[in-house]
């Protein structure tokens, strides 16, 4: 008998992304909106700073949060004393929505969690 080879550890957070993609997809949204709204979640951002910390281009996070805009989950405001910054802040819509993805994700890992706890071991 082979032993068993434990997956690499990027293999198993890709499964477990695939998972939290599936579980948002429940309340109608994509793991990238959700990324946005999680970190919208934690205050507002600028866009560039927003791109930052999804480590994706502008363009990407343009493409997104357009997208958001337009469903009324975010909004774009100038920023303050620099005319050139939009920031980017969750609508309440937008809160709302993502309670739910969240509420959906945390189901989702807690019945992988019970599925795994059923394994013989």
């Amino acid at each position: 008998m082979v032993p068993e080879v434990p997956a690499h550890p990027g293999r198993t957070l890709a499964r477990v992304a695939r998972q939290v993609e599936l579980a948002v997809a429940t309340v109608d949204l994509t793991l990238s909106q959700y990324r946005v709204l999680g970190i919208l979640g934690e205050g507002r951002e600028a866009a560039s700073a927003l791109a930052q910390k999804l480590a994706v281009s502008r363009p990407s996070v343009t493409g997104v949060v357009d997208g958001l805009v337009a469903r009324g989950l975010v909004r774009r405001d100038p920023g303050g004393s620099d005319r050139r910054r939009i920031d980017v802040d969750l609508t309440e819509a937008g809160r709302l929505l993502l309670e739910q993805a969240d509420a959906a994700v945390g189901e989702r890992m807690e019945r992988i969690r019970e599925l795994l706890g059923e394994l013989p071991g």
